[in-house]
């Protein structure tokens, strides 16, 4: 294989982690007839026009969860309808849920049944807001300064609050996935705050969507072995379903 341009090697390493989600250095060197230090360098310059994050020996694929909760409904809407469907199985009558600032779970805000006498804790206002609009379930909003691009309140009166619930059931908000680090989340103090509502739940639910797989985010808060269910793609992530499974917990998949 003749050696590329530079412009090239970077098409063929985007093009590769759009395929994968993740590239290592050493395998890209080789599959490009290069160096490892020609790819890390490539590699940098990308990570510094945010194309993808840097990791030990490769890169990821950015998380898209960044921005602010209303321009991250209009992401992967269909799938999140889809996941919200499915994830209705797991609720039962009586139950105190946690529901974590996540466009996702606004979906499922709108299909929680209001004959089950449920109670629902969220520290999203936008959530709180769908619930007002359904009878029959008792919302509890966690107050606390709103974070605009968490999409709720995570500071330290929000933690606070946290540690008066104890919880069957929460549906975390997840940014990212990666093998090595499990999931996690944009923000510093968001990954904190997800680190103390996960002490106070005995039943721990995530809903991904495919997008988040294999991508990067900074602060990660809970391995795979701690999902108690997953909700998401059949097939998208089959080492992540496995290690669900493996530790126990509960694989809902949609088509």
């Amino acid at each position: 294989m003749a050696k590329l341009l530079p412009n090239e090697r970077h098409q063929a390493i985007l093009n590769a982690l759009q395929r994968q989600g993740r590239v290592l250095a050493a395998e890209m060197a080789i599959q490009l007839n290069t160096t490892e230090a020609t790819i890390r360098r490539d590699l940098r310059q990308l990570a510094a026009q945010n194309l993808c994050k840097r990791i030990y020996g490769g890169a990821l694929v950015p998380t898209p969860a960044s921005g602010q909760i209303v321009d991250r409904l209009a992401l992967s809407g269909d799938e999140k309808q889809l996941l919200a469907q499915a994830a209705q199985a797991l609720i039962s009558h009586g139950q105190v849920i946690f529901l974590d600032a996540s466009s996702t779970h606004l979906y499922l805000a709108d299909l929680l049944p209001r004959n089950q006498q449920l109670t629902v804790v969220t520290n999203a206002l936008s959530i709180a807001s769908r619930l007002l609009e359904r009878p029959g379930l008792r919302t509890i909003l966690i107050g606390g300064e709103i974070d605009a691009n968490v999409g709720g309140c995570v500071d330290a009166k929000a933690v606070t609050e946290i540690g008066t619930f104890h919880f069957d059931i929460t549906f975390i908000g997840v940014c990212a996935y990666e093998a090595a680090s499990g999931f996690s989340a944009l923000h510093y103090q968001e990954a904190q705050f997800k680190r103390q509502v996960l002490a106070r739940s005995g039943n721990v639910s995530v809903l991904c969507t495919r997008d988040k797989l294999n991508t990067y985010a900074p602060y990660g808060f809970l391995p795979a072995s701690r999902v108690d269910n997953l909700v998401t793609v059949r097939g998208a992530h089959p080492e992540l379903e496995q290690q669900v499974t493996l530790s126990g917990g509960n694989l809902l998949s949609i088509p």
